[in-house]
């Protein structure tokens, strides 16, 4: 076997291995929290020796990190293919796959994300980094950036108020989802909220919805002056008839 096959195949093993770790943290922070997970537990999750999980992460704070960045990362990957892979050229059809996409994602990762958020409250040590977080949401601001520049956002739109109307209320939804999830009532819908999210972007962001309106205003503007016009009319004809 040749030196670059032989090299070849040991990084395979090592990245192996080190998914495989990666895999079974995640399980173990998820079931147990930060605090109460051991790095003993996870090693034997992932089938390595305990000393070998120090040969690559050298703390368990900085293996929590590498979870949560890799976790991230992968979630922006993602949307990034959905937006790809999406035929629609419009922006409320493209939103509308980004926002099916993120609203899975929070229910089906609901325990992790969870458990991220906790970390930035409450553990200094360990938290993900805010460039992770930006890169994913940059994929929603990209696409809201494209929509204005296609005239299918009104230019005076803020971005960063969409963006939180966005993220916030798919996130709130999730949660409510995934509270009926396992209960005596009737599960909750995912498109429903997707499908209103989409037409609360369409009435309030949309040009042509905020052209319609400019419209209407500049109709009821220039009623009101030839009602005017009008009245000096008659006044003008009574005086006149005198």
């Amino acid at each position: 076997m040749a030196k670059a096959d032989i090299a070849e195949t040991r990084r395979a093993k090592i990245e192996r291995k080190e998914q495989a770790i990666l895999n079974a943290a995640r399980e173990i922070f998820v079931a147990h929290g930060f605090d109460g997970a051991r790095m003993s537990e996870i090693a034997r999750r992932a089938g390595i020796g305990e000393g070998t999980i120090y040969s690559y992460y050298e703390s368990k704070a900085e293996l929590m990190l590498a979870v949560l960045q890799q976790f991230w990362d992968g979630l922006t990957l993602e949307a990034e293919a959905v937006m790809a892979s999406t035929s629609a050229e419009g922006f409320f059809d493209r939103l509308q796959a980004l926002a099916e996409y993120h609203l899975g994602t929070v229910i089906a990762n609901a325990d992790f994300i969870n458990l991220t958020f906790a970390l930035r409250r409450n553990n200094s040590e360990v938290t993900v980094s805010r460039e992770h977080l930006r890169q994913y949401v940059a994929v929603f601001d990209r696409l809201f950036l494209r929509g204005q520049d296609r005239g299918e956002i009104r230019q005076g739109a803020i971005l960063w108020q969409a963006r939180d109307v966005f993220y916030g209320t798919l996130e709130y939804s999730a949660r409510s989802i995934e509270m009926t999830m396992g209960a005596d009532r009737n599960e909750r819908e995912q498109k429903p909220v997707v499908d209103q999210m989409v037409a609360l972007f369409r009435a309030h962001y949309g040009a042509k919805q905020a052209a319609v309106r400019t419209d209407d205003m500049v109709l009821d503007r220039l009623t009101v002056k030839l009602d005017q016009l009008c009245e000096k009319v008659d006044k003008l004809d009574q005086r006149l008839s005198r």
